[in-house]
């Protein structure tokens, strides 16, 4: 699989490698500083489900 078809989701400094390989990197809403700073994107509270939403919405895109 190459880096860009994959999705990843992170919280933790020890994240950060795979959030930089990754096509597409997600922090959630209450990573650790240093993610949120590494990460454009966004994902929700994990107490919200918030990359359960991040997943159904990027499978929506491909189905389309």
């Amino acid at each position: 699989m190459a880096a860009e078809e994959v999705v990843a989701f992170g919280d933790m400094p020890n994240d950060l490698p795979m959030l930089a390989w990754a096509g597409t990197a997600y922090a959630v809403a209450n990573a650790h500083p240093l993610v949120l700073a590494a990460t454009a994107n966004r994902a929700g509270d994990h107490d919200a489900d918030g990359v359960a939403e991040v997943i159904e919405q990027v499978v929506r895109e491909w189905a389309d």
